[in-house]
């Protein structure tokens, strides 16, 4: 075996396993919005203790594990497919100035070239929190989300136009930007404020509702980010989404945030129906 087959068979289980996390994950968050629905509509308190006392555990920690699992693949294949493979530039298109910086001699970037993508992943989740913080109530739930999308399209503004990214290496890296803020939310927002709520129901005490309404805050966020980042994770496979726009990958990213919350609201609604039945 040679050593390109060995490394296409590696990057073929690495996605196969970071898809499968990936599913994991977002099946667990919407299996457990499904079940609270159906018991908030139950009027057996005591029923409703016991139910997620038995159930929320196991469906947490699918939905934290697969959250880990799904962004840490994420973060080796980002490093293996782009950060050190030829698909991260669009090098016909570079300035003749910047080949020599961005480029290494066998046509790999350089780390000048990936070092201002990665340091726009690690602020991802410091900004989604920075914009859901400044608006609040209502309007966090309903702004905050594109004030968050808004800022990740100029993160990648400035990626193509300064470090000469390609159109997929954009698409990837906005998916990876609300991919992040969706596991730190699962990590920093929603785990700790569903656990401590399981162990005031444990302890026959009432969970502090204010937490618990930042974490549904973060999970209806999640929802929307979860389909939008489907459809740009796909994008880069299906030109004739974005061929005749004069600026493709914004435009692809806006409609991923506009299905991802009509898709996550229509999703709601028909959990409410069913819960009812």
């Amino acid at each position: 075996m040679d050593s390109n087959t060995a490394q296409d068979l590696l990057h073929a289980a690495l996605r196969w396993l970071h898809v499968g996390a990936a599913a994991l994950w977002i099946g667990s968050a919407f299996a457990f919005g499904t079940v609270r629905r159906a018991l908030e509509r139950s009027s057996d308190a005591a029923a409703r203790r016991r139910t997620a006392l038995a159930t929320y555990p196991a469906l947490l920690g699918w939905l934290r594990w697969g959250a880990a699992y799904a962004w840490m693949l994420g973060f080796v294949l980002l490093f293996l497919v782009y950060y050190r493979a030829a698909l991260l530039l669009d090098a016909p298109e570079l300035d003749p100035s910047h080949v020599q910086r961005l480029l290494q001699i066998d046509g790999r970037p350089t780390s000048r070239a990936w070092i201002p993508g990665f340091l726009a992943l690690l602020a991802a989740f410091p900004l989604y929190e920075l914009c859901v913080r400044f608006l609040r109530g209502t309007l966090a739930l309903w702004l905050g989300l594109p004030l968050w999308f808004a800022l990740a399209i100029g993160l990648s503004c400035v990626l193509e136009s300064e470090s000469g990214f390609s159109n997929r290496a954009v698409f990837v890296h906005i998916a990876a930007y609300l991919a992040t803020a969706m596991a730190a939310n699962v990590w920093i927002r929603i785990w700790p404020a569903e656990r401590a709520a399981l162990l005031a129901l444990a302890a026959g005490e009432q969970p502090d509702a204010a937490a618990l309404a930042v974490s549904r805050q973060r999970q209806r966020h999640n929802a929307a980010m979860a389909l939008s980042v489907l459809l740009l994770m796909l994008s880069p496979h299906h030109t004739s989404l974005y061929s005749d726009t004069p600026w493709p990958w914004p435009w692809v990213a806006a409609v991923a945030l506009c299905l991802g919350f009509a898709l996550a609201e229509l999703l709601s609604k028909l959990s409410d129906r069913f819960s009812a039945q």
